[in-house]
Order: C-alpha cells, then sequence, then structure tokens
C-alpha cells in the first residue's frame, strides 16, 4: 500500500519523540460509582479488550467517527486508502486502533511512536503511513486533547512561530487556547470579564458546599463526546439526570402525565412539520422575508386550529344529517303507528259475524274487506317496526358521533401554557428567541448530537473549565481586556497574515448584533457574510 504523504497530514507529526514511554504513566482514572453510570454501557471495559471487534467499534464510536467507513474528510487526505477493500480496512484497523490507545489512557499524550509499538504484527509495518493517520487524527481534535501528561516536544509548524489572538474565554476559547498551544503556536486569550467561563458561571455560596450553573450545565449526551473524556482527565464527578421531567402548573399542581405527554407529542410534531417545510418543500422565505421558527411555528399552529375548524365543521355537517335522518324517520314511525290505530279499529269494527241478510255478493265483499285490513294491519306493523329498528339504529351512530366531537380549539389555555414551556425550553437550549432562530437552519447541528444519558457535573460547569486550564497556559490568559474592535489595514494585513490570526470565541448571537465592529474596507462585509449560515 502506499504511504505517500498527503497534504496538511505530516505537518501534525511529531520532530522529536520523548524516550518515556506512555505505559511509564499510571492514567488517573475515576473508580467512582458516579463514573461507572456515566459510562453505563461499560466503554471502559469494552476498549480494554485488546483487538477484539467490538472494542474497536466502541472506540470510533466514542470518537465520533464511523467504524466501518472513511468520512469524507477522512477520504480527502487519504485517497489511497480507497484503493482498495485490503487498503481500507488497513486504515480502519490502524485509525481504530489508535482511538483505543487513546481512550484507554487519555491523561497521557499518545504519540506516534507509542501508537506503532502498540500496533499489532504486520500491521506496524508502514512507520509512514502510522504517523499520518496518527498526524490526522491528532490534527483534527481525535486524540491527544484537553488535560494530559506531554511526552513529547512542542510541535513546530512552520520555521516562524505564528501567533494567535484568542478572543473570549468560554469553554470554546479556552479548548482552542490548550490546542493552539499544543500544537505550537504563540497564543493569546483575551477576555472582558475579570472570570473565565463565558456563558458558563457556576455560583459557589460561601461557607458552604452549595454550587449552582447559572449558565451551561448539561453535557447532552455521553457517547461519543469529548466533554466526557476531559471529566476523565481532570476527575470531575458527573450526576446523570433523569429523563423525567415533572411540570408544575401556575398553581403548583402536578400536571397529568398522560396530558404532558400528549402536548410534548404535538410539539414534535410541530418541530417535524417545520423542518419538513424546510428542508424537503424548501420554503424558507416569503416575500423575501427569511422565515423564522417563530413564523413557522406560529403559521403551523395556525393551520391546526384551521384544520380543527374544520373537522368541527365536518362534524357538525353529520351530526344535522343524522339528526335529518331521525326526523324522516320519526315521521314515518308516527305516520305508520296512525296507520296500524286506523286499521287496528276498522278491522274490529268488521270482526263480527256478518250478517245473514246480506246477499252473497255483500258477504263476500265484506269478508275480503276484513282480509284486507288484516292484511294492511299486518304490513304497516312490519313496516312500523323496521321504522323503530332504523331509529334506535341512528341514535346508537348519533351517541358514538358525540364520543368523537372534536375540540373547539386546537389547544385550550392551559395545554397552550403547556406547550410554551417546551417553546420556552428550545429558546433556552437555543441561546436565543425563536424569532432570532433561522427555519433553515436552526436544526443544522442535528446530526452531530451525541446521544445517551445526559449529565451535570458535581462541582459544576464552571469548575470542569477552571481545571482544563493548567499552569502552562495561565500565563496566556488576559482577563479584564475588553476588546472593543479589530483594525484592518491593508498593509497590515499583508504582513500580519503570516504573523497574526484572530480566533473568535464570543457567541454567534453577540457577533451576528454587530456587538464587535470589524473596520477596514477589506472586510466590511466579513461579519455579515460569515454568519448568513448560522441558526442565529
Amino acid at each position: 500500500m502506499s504511504s505517500s504523504s498527503s497534504p496538511g497530514v505530516d505537518i501534525m507529526t511529531q520532530t522529536e519523540e520523548n524516550s518515556r514511554s506512555r505505559h511509564d504513566h499510571t492514567s488517573e482514572t475515576m473508580d467512582s460509582e458516579s463514573l461507572r453510570q456515566l459510562l453505563e454501557d461499560g466503554e471502559l471495559d469494552t476498549l480494554r479488550w485488546e483487538d477484539d471487534d467490538i472494542s474497536l467499534r466502541s472506540a470510533a464510536s466514542n470518537s465520533r467517527l464511523p467504524y466501518d467507513k472513511l468520512t469524507a474528510q477522512e477520504l480527502v487526505h487519504f485517497p489511497d486508502a480507497s484503493d482498495s477493500k485490503a487498503s481500507t480496512n488497513l486504515y480502519l484497523f490502524i485509525r481504530n486502533k489508535i482511538l483505543q490507545l487513546w481512550l484507554l489512557e487519555p491523561n497521557v499524550e499518545l504519540t506516534s511512536e507509542d501508537a506503532i509499538d502498540q500496533l499489532p504484527i504486520p500491521f506496524n509495518s508502514d512507520r509512514r503511513f502510522v504517523r499520518r493517520i496518527h498526524g490526522f487524527l491528532q490534527r483534527y481534535g481525535f486524540i491527544n486533547y484537553g488535560n494530559f501528561h506531554r511526552l513529547a516536544s512542542a510541535l513546530v509548524l512552520t520555521s516562524k512561530r505564528k501567533r494567535v489572538i484568542i478572543v473570549g474565554a468560554g469553554a470554546a476559547g479556552i479548548a482552542a487556547l490548550k490546542q493552539l498551544h499544543f500544537f505550537g503556536f504563540e497564543v493569546v486569550l483575551l477576555e472582558a470579564r475579570k472570570r473565565l467561563g463565558g456563558r458558563v458561571h457556576t455560583y459557589h455560596q460561601k461557607d458552604s458546599s452549595v454550587v449552582a450553573d447559572l449558565g451551561a450545565m448539561v453535557v447532552t449526551g455521553i457517547n461519543g463526546n469529548p466533554i466526557v473524556t476531559m471529566m476523565r482527565q481532570t476527575q470531575c464527578t458527573p450526576v446523570r439526570i433523569t429523563p423525567d421531567c415533572p411540570i408544575y402548573d401556575e398553581y403548583g399542581k402536578l400536571v397529568d402525565q398522560r396530558k404532558d405527554e400528549l402536548v410534548a407529542e404535538a410539539f414534535k410534531k410541530i418541530g417535524d412539520t417545520a423542518s419538513y417545510i424546510a428542508h424537503t418543500l424548501g420554503v424558507t422565505e416569503v416575500n423575501g422575508k427569511k422565515l423564522s421558527i417563530a413564523d413557522a411555528y406560529n403559521n403551523i399552529l395556525e393551520m391546526l386550529e384551521l384544520r380543527m375548524q374544520r373537522r368541527r365543521l365536518k362534524y357538525w355537517q353529520i351530526y344535522e344529517e343524522i339528526l335529518e335522518k331521525m326526523k324522516q324517520v320519526q315521521n314515518e314511525i308516527t305516520l305508520y303507528k296512525k296507520s296500524a290505530v286506523f286499521l287496528a279499529e276498522k278491522l274490529k269494527s268488521s270482526d263480527g259475524s256478518i250478517p245473514h241478510t246480506l246477499d252473497p255478493d255483500s258477504r263476500l265483499e265484506q269478508d275480503i274487506l276484513r282480509r284486507c285490513y288484516r292484511r294492511d294491519l299486518g304490513e304497516a306493523i312490519k313496516r312500523y317496526d323496521a321504522a323503530r329498528e332504523r331509529f334506535r339504529n341512528l341514535e346508537t351512530t348519533l351517541r358514538n358521533l358525540k364520543k368523537q366531537e372534536p375540540s373547539e380549539v386546537y389547544m385550550n389555555q392551559r395545554d397552550r401554557r403547556l406547550l410554551d414551556f417546551h417553546f420556552a425550553n428550545l429558546e433556552y437550549v437555543s441561546g436565543a428567541t425563536l424569532e432570532k432562530l433561522s427555519l433553515q437552519h436552526f436544526d443544522q447541528d442535528d446530526e452531530f448530537q451525541f446521544t445517551g444519558s445526559h449529565m451535570a457535573i458535581r462541582d459544576g460547569y464552571g469548575d470542569f473549565l477552571t481545571r482544563l486550564v493548567t499552569s502552562d497556559v495561565t500565563a496566556m490568559i488576559k482577563q479584564n481586556a475588553v476588546v472593543e474592535s479589530i483594525k484592518y489595514d491593508q498593509k497590515v494585513v499583508v504582513e500580519s497574515c503570516l504573523e497574526v490570526a484572530v480566533y473568535m470565541q464570543i457567541s454567534v448571537s453577540c457577533l451576528s448584533q454587530l456587538l464587535l465592529a470589524f473596520k477596514g474596507s477589506t472586510h466590511d462585509n466579513f461579519h455579515v457574510k460569515s454568519f448568513e449560515c448560522f441558526g442565529v
């Protein structure tokens, strides 16, 4: 198999390897019940099954990569890995094995030489190919991220060390600081506040162990979530969040579970409908105006209300038809009853013996008339009974129809309050109001969401971020450093392209509001064009 170099991968290969092995360092692990609960599917145990197929599958899954195929990004860097099935299988085994080795001991750097040493023969025979795979995984943050003991010297990317300024010391800013520092950049992180964390802010009660997260607080899904690995590195204790979410009304009473489930299902269907409108029908704007989630949800609710009223109209039309039929049948019953009474009286009056004084023709006529009365009476009674049966059937139909009467409205006031809770929760997790969420792009991250249980951090999310800031990067963080503007000068840009990069880690919503001004003719529309595709 060819081991030719691919762009952007070999540059991350270690130039020097420290003689120490990661086996010389004990991986710091948590033996607490909380960690065992966190890794409830037994990922660590599975990863220890050497080269077992299940352990490699688990390693790939927990690294957000498919076990049995290359991603589009990998195909770009490793076109030679798709030359044949054997080449693909070789690449996948080495890649998954390196991921397994990292996840087993994430507290110690996994160097390319360690990976080569621990790969079984003959998979480590092409050392350059293994280094390429290791470099790719390291470059894109699948291994060697977070807090870990470094074994090798700093990476040297170019002959001249690049400088990077990171704006914003939130979770992303801190992660970028550590990773860029590991990659060998000269980094400075500027934070306007006198604390770290950005939207992560943990409140610590004085003289107490009580903590409360005022911002981000949930590790949303543990399967493949790199935060889980960093929690192991920083020895943060996870607390599982129960999926049960009881809701209380404005009077403090627990909302009926069945009612809660129905409203939650309605909310899900509304969201699915909005997604269908945007992505399948391609309707994302009306009269040149971009539709927001609020627009879509309100329109969908109005359509559901219209459909409900149409159902009610149809219901009452059927109701009216049944009543009209019952009226007709009731008239028939009355008519047949009167006919039967009349014929019974006639038959009774003619039921006596025929006088002998009548001539034979008159006697025959009286006998025939009496028989006709009897026949007509029987027919009237039969039709009366049939009409009564039809009337009873119509009554049954009407009773059943009454049980199916549609609601007066699609959603009453109390149910709408429950639905508003779900809308508010969506705003909470999105960090913006529904009016500011794009219908076209609001769910763009759905495919990247992590599965599995949700967790909280016992000592707070802020404590977790604080532990990530180790002594080697502390001096690179400048607090109380307010960035009011970023000025671009044509001459400076040319000179600075090789010198300084600006890594923005302020929230997208703030940037989209243009709170940070980019000055300079070259970049006048930079902030607009860069964020047109975002959901806020």
